[in-house]
């Protein structure tokens, strides 16, 4: 698995790690104050749980290519959170630490590249966070399936098909609920033909009929 950015830093001798997160895997990270790792997402999807010492947990963002994961910025709770990244599809990172970014770095285009992934995944972390932004949990599944149709949706003749697993334990840990409330939520919009588990109940797939529902109730 190769792309630019590989190549850019293999150019710039800037060393760097590759890792591979299976679907379903997750990676544990914690706030460092000394080496300041940063992480580029090149191929995949992965969604971000910031989860506090006493259990709780509260859902980030979801993260796709040219994305950049950086925990470095909050050392006033670094002892009592960690964070969590999930694939939602096999994803592959990039791993380099900012100190050897800087002593290697040689092209200014190199920099710019980096500051339009910082770009890009504020976007993105706004994005999402138009999901917890909703008190009604059906309105936050709502607008969690309308960023993943707008995002990485597939159309179809009369439907869209989203690419990759999504669980109901998944969807209730990014709205903040729980499998019940989900459940039922799930079956109102499959009732309502707004959408439907296909591929053994794994894939969702949204009908035109759901993007009607979402005009007629002003979510956009």
């Amino acid at each position: 698995m190769t792309n630019k950015w590989t190549q850019l830093f293999f150019e710039s001798e800037i060393p760097f790690y590759i890792y591979k997160l299976n679907k379903g895997d997750s990676l544990i990270f914690k706030c460092q104050t000394k080496h300041r790792p940063l992480i580029i997402v090149f191929y995949g999807t992965v969604y971000i749980m910031k989860i506090f010492t006493n259990g709780e947990s509260i859902f980030l963002a979801i993260l796709t290519n040219k994305s950049i994961i950086d925990f470095n910025f909050n050392f006033f709770d670094s002892n009592y959170v960690y964070y969590k990244v999930v694939a939602l599809e096999n994803t592959y990172f990039i791993k380099f630490f900012w100190l050897d970014y800087i002593a290697h770095c040689q092209y200014l285009s190199t920099s710019i590249k980096l500051l339009d992934l910082f770009r890009y995944t504020l976007r993105q972390y706004e994005s999402s966070s138009y999901i917890l932004m909703h008190k009604s949990i059906r309105y936050r599944v709502v607008q969690l399936l309308l960023l993943l149709c707008k995002d990485f949706g597939v159309l179809n003749n009369n439907y869209v098909i989203i690419p990759f697993e999504l669980s109901q334990r998944t969807i209730s840990y990014i709205t903040g609920s729980n499998p019940i409330t989900i459940n039922k939520v799930i079956n109102f919009l499959i009732k309502r033909l707004f959408i439907k588990y296909i591929v053994k109940k794994k894939i969702v797939i949204c009908y035109f009929s759901f993007f009607s529902y979402l005009r007629n109730n002003k979510i956009t």
